[in-house]
């Protein structure tokens, strides 16, 4: 899978570049994001190439929020398109993660917080 990886400080930043994640790519997505937190405990997660998100998608997305959390960590997502925001706002994701409006932004409020005791 095609994806931008990169750190700024101990911040993660995911960019998956993809037009869908959907069940035909999904546990693909799922494994390179994994791979990627390992040993980290801040994720931002850029959705901006990203036009559709199935459920398993939105599944992948969940886990790996989890698994942060677990670590004492967390995820922001960032430069989400029309369309998926509609499946965000239905599912109340916003609720769960905070969402972004562009990856400085995200960046800026994962160094707001230690991880540790998340409001999120």
């Amino acid at each position: 899978m095609d994806s931008k990886i990169s750190l700024e400080g101990e911040i993660a930043l995911f960019r998956p570049e993809l037009k869908k994640i959907d069940v035909l790519n999904s546990e693909e997505f799922q494994a390179s994001l994994l791979s990627l937190m390992e040993g980290k405990t801040r994720l931002v997660l850029d959705l901006s190439m990203v036009q559709f998100i199935d459920s398993s998608g939105l599944g992948k997305i969940i886990t790996a929020l989890r698994s942060l959390r677990e670590k004492g960590g967390e995820m922001r997502i960032c430069s989400v398109q029309p369309p998926v925001q509609v499946l965000f706002t239905m599912v109340r994701l916003g609720e769960i993660v905070g969402i972004d409006p562009d990856r400085e932004t995200a960046a800026l409020e994962l160094g707001k917080s230690t991880g540790a005791g998340s409001t999120r």
